[in-house]
């Protein structure tokens, strides 16, 4: 399935392979547009092009328009720009001579049909070739085949693919799907990454290992879920140390062996060990790729992108460990505000949907992360979860989250989120299981309460 994406890309192929003027790359600043970004520089530095490039937060229309103005010839989106495309024609195409790419695999805005009624546009989306975007392909997957295409010496990115893919939660149950999974494969053959059976729990590469073990829930483990002490308990019975050097372990801490003790000890105690265990990868420079993947979207959301771009082009693991513990104690602080107020049903509630009304007390660049690991622990029950954050300019930075059994029943979030968007004057969409909008501050309750009442009628 991968040959019909390659064969897509050769026109922008050729374009990037044959343009000698200037190029600005703009790429998204989550974990999936710094991977995307990284792998087209790289691309571009391969074939000396002249080119500058910056990651944005998010494309509105004043973005188009000052990009538009700017004296670069030739543009390309990744991981932003199909759901700008009608913009982008609108102040770009229809208003200058520029020529644009867009490698990415949100919902177009414009269809196939109109996209290729462009001569000065290339927009490669997996959705124009019958893949969905939110599970089979990130943008990093679509432009590492872009990569590809342009040049066969560009295969080693493709480890950026998955970390991109990671980072957009285009795992299910620990294994990469559809096209991601093809590259996965491609990624193994060559060496670039490692594949095992591990235990898959919450917190595998940030949490303690006690942590993790506690926080497992599905399945319940008798002693040890929601018990640190007999967490702790099982782990020395297993023979193993929860500390090293003063430190607390991680699961990922352990050496194969150490790992296998566990497990067996988990198998002695009569624990469903079948149902914890899942694929790990592991990239060339040692790291899970889960953790990984997690260490450069912090770059994102610590207002640092391009930080991301440099640990991955220059394999910076320094760089990388001081992100990852400046990022902990963000995310630290931000998860004490949820657990501080547990009961408090004007911040922390559950309707048909449960609600992090993080006012100002957690970053609009954090409440993403915390929808996200709140879901993942079990804080909810309810099948959707929405955090929303003040954000800039009177606005109200939304994120949402769906379960993975409520999609298989034919949710998709990001249309959902979107036709919100157009009742209360905000922008947004997303995939069928995680969404974002940005919504006027006073519309804050109306979105909450129509999230609501959608969620409800999906579940009728």
């Amino acid at each position: 399935m991968v040959e019909n994406i390659l064969e897509a890309a050769e026109p922008a192929a050729e374009k990037i392979r044959e343009y000698d003027g200037k190029i600005r790359l703009i790429g998204q600043y989550d974990a999936d547009g710094i991977s995307a970004t990284a792998i087209a520089h790289r691309m571009l530095e391969r074939e000396g092009k002249d080119f500058e490039y910056e990651i944005v937060k998010q494309l509105y229309e004043e973005g188009i328009e000052r990009i538009a103005n700017e004296d670069q010839d030739l543009l390309l989106f990744v991981d932003i720009g199909s759901g700008q495309s009608e913009l982008i024609k609108e102040h770009i195409l229809d208003e200058t001579d520029k020529e644009v790419i867009i490698s990415d695999h949100h919902e177009p805005a414009l269809s196939s049909e109109d996209s290729e009624g462009l001569d000065s546009l290339i927009h490669m989306n997996p959705h124009f070739l019958g893949h969905d975007g939110g599970e089979a392909i990130s943008a990093a997957g679509m432009t590492y085949l872009l990569s590809k295409a342009v040049s066969e010496d560009n295969t080693d990115l493709v480890q950026f693919a998955l970390i991109g893919a990671t980072g957009d939660v285009q795992k299910q149950e620990g294994e990469f799907m559809g096209l991601n999974k093809e590259l996965a494969e491609e990624a193994i053959e060559n060496g670039y990454v490692e594949k095992r059976q591990g235990l898959d729990l919450y917190g595998r590469t940030t949490k303690s290992l006690q942590k993790s073990l506690m926080y497992t829930t599905d399945p319940h483990l008798e002693g040890v879920s929601n018990d640190e002490s007999g967490a702790i308990q099982l782990v020395k019975s297993a023979g193993l140390d929860i500390r090293d050097n003063g430190d607390f372990r991680t699961l990922a801490d352990l050496t194969p062996e150490e790992e296998k003790k566990l497990i067996h000890t988990m198998i002695k105690r009569g624990f469903p060990v079948q149902q914890l265990l899942n694929d790990i990868y592991t990239l060339g420079n040692g790291y899970e790729i889960d953790e990984f993947s997690t260490i450069i979207n912090a770059c994102g959301r610590l207002g640092e992108p391009k930080k991301g771009v440099k640990i991955l082009l220059e394999n910076d693991l320094d760089l990388a460990e001081k992100i990852s513990r400046k990022y902990g104690r963000r995310i630290s602080s931000a998860l004490g505000y949820v657990d501080e107020n547990r009961g408090n049903e004007e911040v922390i509630y559950e309707k048909d949907i449960g609600v992090i009304d993080g006012k100002d007390e957690i970053s609009d660049d954090f409440i993403g992360t915390v929808t996200t690991i709140t879901m993942s622990n079990g804080h909810f029950d309810a099948p959707v979860v929405m955090g929303i954050a003040e954000a800039e300019k009177d606005k109200m930075k939304v994120s949402s989250r769906a379960t993975k059994e409520i999609v298989e029943q034919g949710l998709n979030l990001g249309e959902i989120v979107g036709e919100i968007c157009e009742e209360v004057d905000g922008e947004g969409g997303g995939h069928n299981i995680a969404a974002g909008a940005k919504i006027p501050e006073n519309e804050k309750q109306a979105f909450i309460d129509k999230l609501d009442t959608r969620i409800s009628e999906e579940m009728a």
